[in-house]
Formats: structure tokens, C-alpha cells, sequence
């Protein structure tokens, strides 16, 4: 490898030229909404991290509300995770999520914004987004994901 080059880089495109993504064509499906075509179906939502299916028990504690609540955490990723809460969530609620994990000796404290929330009664499901704020937290949470791929 060059002097200029990390291990990890891909290499520079033909000429030196920096590559940008072409917006999509006249009558292309918009992000986010799947054309039929290829690995992605229709109905799948776009995700930037993969998620992992879980079982995990978590507290979650609505910001601007002050109430606080167990829930189950379906899946995790690090951009996000889908949780089942018994409370009413609205889309762009601020919450933390609280759980222990295996690697930690406190809980992991999450920050978090609701990206959707299913309609229903009972338990509801919602999706949240993390709103990292430190790179431990990052940390953390990418070494329970790794942890539980080991179960």
C-alpha cells in the first residue's frame, strides 16, 4: 500500500475526481420506496444500519411528558430500534431508552426521537432513531449488538 492510502480506503476514481450520486431520474421511485426490483421489497422501509431481531426489557422515559415506562425492544441497529410501549408516543417525541447490557456495568442510556408509531390500542409499536451524543453510548451499543449475535 502507498504512504497515502489507509487499509481501509477503496481508491480514488480515474482521474482524481471526486464521484457523487446522480439524482434520480423522471418517474424513478422516490427514496425509500422500493421499485419491485432487486433484493429490497416494496413494503420495506429504507435503513441506513441493519437492525437485529431481539428480546430485550427496557425502560423508556418520554422527555417533555416525565413519564417513564418498561418496554420491549423487537429489534436494534445502530440508527435505531423498534420497541412495543403501552403510553401514547406522537412522531418526533424525544425519549431515552434504558437497558442493561452484558458488557456494561450501568445501564445504556439512549437518546432517541420517534420516527412512526403504529395505530392501536394496548401495546403499541414505534420506531425510534438514536440521536447519538457521545461515541461511548456508539460504543456501547455496538458491543451489545455484537453480543447478542452470540446468544
Amino acid at each position: 500500500m502507498g504512504p497515502n492510502r489507509s487499509r481501509w480506503s477503496s481508491p480514488p476514481p480515474a482521474g482524481g475526481a471526486r464521484t457523487s450520486i446522480a439524482p434520480p431520474a423522471a418517474g424513478a421511485p422516490a427514496s425509500g420506496q422500493g421499485s419491485g426490483q432487486g433484493p429490497r421489497a416494496a413494503s420495506a422501509p429504507f435503513r441506513a444500519h441493519a437492525r437485529k431481531a431481539v428480546r430485550l426489557a427496557s425502560m423508556v422515559t418520554h422527555l417533555q411528558a416525565g413519564w417513564q415506562h418498561l418496554a420491549a425492544v423487537e429489534n436494534i441497529g445502530l440508527g435505531g430500534a423498534r420497541i412495543k410501549v403501552e403510553n401514547a408516543l406522537a412522531i418526533g417525541d424525544a425519549i431515552t431508552l434504558s437497558f442493561t447490557a452484558p458488557t456494561l456495568w450501568d445501564p445504556l442510556v439512549l437518546h432517541a426521537r420517534v420516527a412512526w408509531v403504529a395505530p392501536g390500542a394496548g401495546l403499541r409499536a414505534a420506531g425510534v432513531a438514536f440521536e447519538h451524543r457521545a461515541t461511548d453510548a456508539v460504543f456501547a451499543l455496538y458491543e451489545l449488538i455484537v453480543t447478542l449475535g452470540y446468544e
